[in-house]
């Protein structure tokens, strides 16, 4: 006997459009850290990425019919994730300066919290373009080719998005780094 955490995406989402809604608790179940670090990466607010991935799930089991299956789901509910950070981002205005700490991301193993705040500031100084690259491809560690898919771009736009990410952020936290000196 199958349980529901045993099925796929696309059986749960086929179940989910079929009014079963305890298959699309279940989707929301096993994709929701996942979106919440995708919406954390971009807004550096936990609230909003909170509110953004909320937005995201409603949107998704709103149109459920409407997933044609070209794409994993996952694409599909991460580039959703995407869209609606970048909606709440485009209304809030989060500015670098007021990037909360957000204590889950801190173990206990001795690091700065100060630091890790210097971290978030840097990342929210960049370029939506390239945050939402670093925010698919940080700790979640997407492949090039499913951040393509999510954002519609080729995967070599992937690659130099993130390549300028990187030398940006290295450039700024130089930067802010001789300011802390």
């Amino acid at each position: 006997m199958h349980t529901l955490e045993d099925r796929s995406d696309e059986a749960l989402v086929e179940m989910a459009a079929h009014g079963e809604a305890t298959s699309f608790a279940t989707l929301a179940a096993r994709h929701r850290r996942k979106a919440l670090r995708i919406a954390y990466g971009i807004l550096h607010n936990r609230a909003d990425a909170e509110d953004a991935v909320q937005d995201a799930f409603v949107r998704v089991y709103r149109n459920l019919s409407g997933f044609r299956g070209t794409s994993r789901f996952s694409s599909w509910l991460y580039r959703i994730v995407v869209n609606e950070s970048a909606r709440l981002l485009h209304s809030v205005r989060v500015r670098p300066e007021e990037v909360e700490l957000d204590e889950e991301c801190i173990s206990d193993q001795g690091i700065d919290p100060e630091r890790v705040l210097l971290v978030r500031q840097c990342l929210a100084s960049l370029p939506e373009r390239l945050r939402v690259v670093l925010a698919l491809r940080g700790p979640e560690e997407l492949d090039y080719a499913e951040i393509a898919e999510i954002l519609r771009i080729p995967v070599g736009t992937v690659r130099s998005r993130l390549h300028e990410a990187r030398r940006l952020f290295a450039e700024r936290w130089k930067e802010l780094m001789k300011d802390e000196d």
